[in-house]
């Protein structure tokens, strides 16, 4: 049974507390009067005595709770004390409709409610922080009450400013009901242990690691599984937040999970060169989530790759390096892609990436590997794209005489990812010839040579990217239908710099002081130029931005970039090219507020004042947004009348 302690502030409540000791069989182990000088350290001395749940009252329990982690019940007046105190007051006073004020600590008090009327008074009820407060609240007294009741320290203090004082006191009841509360909470403490031991033995059984977390997404308990995989004991881990003990797990899924928006949560995570499947759920009591369970279940490893072959990998330059969280994204469409890879990686079925040129399908299909149980083979990734046709069998399915599967030599590309992961970049560029061998090896596992000759069994995972939906191929005729549908289950789409504005502005500031620190340019960019970087057409993503930053550092004339200096630069970059009876031209890539501008420049031969009245905006104004749009040399002259 937990034992109690209890301290008492006035000597004249040990006996009465005793006395409800015995009476209710209570196992209390330490009673004693107490000055609240001596509060925590007296608290200590009864935790060393053996009691597990401490009472105490007002400004000694709250230096208790605020300096120990002992648990407190804390004594709070009755009503009808409070009844008894008022009554007693207005007998002193002897007046109609005295005021009276009550100054305690809020921890003290019931609720107050409807004293006023009850007992015909006006009360003023003034809650202490600090027991040094009382004697400056007194003396700030906008109205002077007719009586003060407040502890021993009030008391005095008002008795020296000349008010009359009534001293309360905690009756039998208080005592009572707090002692009482202190049973059923160490009765509720007990059955938590017990619980808790249960809880204990069954997660340091289980085969998979179990985290639990509090509603704050803090670790609160783990069990030995995950101490052996993190290399950590539960002290360290405990109090930690679940992301920085699991780096892989995304923060805002978690706050998801903790605040009621999503039922569950199932992902990827690498810990030690191992991939495990965590899926994490709520834990929700009275409809109220007051934390979650994360549970690590280790993926079973597939791989037949000895140590000897994965040197030989490794020595050849087939292996990943991108992880999950290597690829830094700000976009919540981005992160939604990013978590359902997470999950796809878990697969061991082939993924198909859709997204424009230079976007990050090199670098999300690498992570995908890293995450799954063939992270210890091979990774090996082809570019189809300008590769000639005739060439395309021999590039994925070619072997040397006499090539066993343990050796690399001059192979092709799907015989060197075996037991591993290949990625195809372009798939949409496969002849139907070799579409057809990959949708056999990866019907069969093998690959097909002659029908006359053995089979060789190949374990491979493909991944597969392409800037065109592989639909339109199939319906073209162009795309085998039973490749198409092996790799349609598992689909992801990149989207865009320009769908991802957070992500295209840090991707701007960091290829630009990349440059700018290689070339030693200090250069600074106004909002202005911001703004254009996200009106612009980034169709070649990352590689396009890289190639202009670098460009724009080394050709910048001022040490400022603003957006005229960003558009004249794109223009002379990537002009727009127009097809127009059958030749094509290319032109300089305008907005619509720039052919809009021109046009009224046109119509008003140049005449800046009447293009500025027309469009109701200051001749400087419209200045500014010919010069912005890299136009003012063609309307340069003196216009304005």
């Amino acid at each position: 049974m937990v034992k109690i302690g209890m301290l008492l502030p006035e000597e004249r409540m040990v006996e009465p507390a005793r006395k409800i000791i015995e009476e209710n069989h209570l196992d209390v182990v330490y009673l004693e009067a107490v000055h609240t000088v001596d509060a925590v350290n007296k608290a200590r001395i009864a935790v060393e005595a053996g009691a597990h749940i401490l009472v105490a009252r007002g400004y000694q329990a709250k230096l208790i709770k605020e300096y120990t982690n002992i648990p407190v019940v804390e004594i709070r007046f009755h009503a009808q004390e409070i009844g008894l105190l008022i009554q007693k007051a207005k007998t002193i006073l002897k007046k109609e409709h005295p005021h009276i004020a009550l100054i305690a600590f809020e921890n003290m008090l019931c609720d107050m409610s409807y004293m006023e009327q009850l007992f015909d008074i006006r009360l003023d009820v003034i809650y202490l922080k600090r027991i040094e407060e009382a004697e400056s609240i007194i003396a700030d007294f906008e109205e002077r009450p007719d009586l003060i009741i407040g502890g021993e320290g009030t008391c005095r203090a008002a008795e020296t400013m000349g008010y009359s004082t009534l001293f309360y006191q905690s009756t039998e009841e208080s005592l009572k009901e707090a002692l009482l509360a202190a049973k059923n909470a160490s009765y509720a403490a007990e059955s938590e242990k017990r619980n808790t031991a249960q809880f204990e033995t069954v997660l340091d059984t289980s085969f998979n690691g179990i985290i639990k977390v509090n509603a704050e997404g803090k670790v609160i308990v783990v069990n030995k599984l995950v101490e052996n995989l993190l290399g950590k004991n539960s002290e360290e881990l405990v109090g930690k937040s679940l992301t920085e003990i699991l780096p892989g797990i995304d923060s805002l899924l978690i706050e998801n999970i903790l605040s009621g928006k999503s039922e569950s949560y199932s992902t990827s995570v690498s810990v030690r060169k191992k991939t495990w499947m965590a899926m994490i759920a709520p834990i929700q009591y009275d409809n109220q989530i007051t934390g979650a369970i994360l549970s690590l279940q280790k993926l079973a490893d597939n791989s037949k790759k000895t140590k000897d072959i994965q040197g030989d990998m490794l020595l050849h330059g087939f292996a990943a390096q991108t992880k999950f969280e290597d690829i830094q994204t700000e976009n919540a469409q981005m992160r939604k892609m990013l978590e359902t890879a997470k999950m796809y990686a878990l697969s061991e079925h082939a993924v198909m990436i859709y997204g424009q040129a230079g976007t990050e399908d090199y670098l999300l299909a690498e992570a995908i590997h890293n995450n799954s149980i063939r992270k210890v083979g091979p990774y090996v990734s082809i570019n189809m794209r300008g590769m000639d046709k005739e060439h395309q069998m021999e590039e994925l399915f070619r072997r040397e005489a006499g090539d066993t599967v343990s050796t690399f030599g001059a192979k092709g590309a799907m015989i060197k990812a075996n037991h591993g992961t290949l990625f195809i970049k372009g798939i949409e560029h496969l002849t139907l010839r070799v579409q057809h061998q990959i949708l056999r090896t990866m019907l069969s596992r093998a690959q097909m040579r002659t029908d006359a000759q053995p089979l060789d069994t190949l374990d491979v995972r493909i991944i597969g990217s392409s800037k065109i939906n592989l639909k339109h191929l199939v319906e073209k005729g162009e795309f085998s239908e039973e490749l198409y549908y092996m790799l349609q289950s598992l689909v992801l789409e990149i989207p865009s710099l320009n769908e991802r504005p957070e992500d295209l502005r840090n991707c701007f500031d960091k290829e630009l002081k990349i440059y700018k620190e290689k070339y030693n340019r200090p250069l600074s960019v106004t909002e202005g130029a911001y703004k254009k970087l996200q009106e612009l057409k980034w169709t070649g993503n990352g590689i396009q931005l890289r190639s202009f930053c670098e460009r724009l550092v080394l050709t910048a004339k001022k040490r400022m970039i603003d957006e005229v200096v960003l558009q004249n630069l794109y223009d002379e970059l990537f002009p727009h090219v127009e097809e127009s009876h059958g030749e094509k031209r290319i032109l300089v890539y305008r907005s619509q507020e720039t052919d809009e501008l021109e046009e009224l420049l046109e119509r008003f031969h140049g005449n800046r004042k009447l293009v500025a009245e027309e469009l109701g905006i200051s001749t400087t104004t419209l200045w500014r947004r010919m010069k912005k749009y890299g136009i003012e040399a063609n309307y340069g002259g003196n216009e304005l009348l």
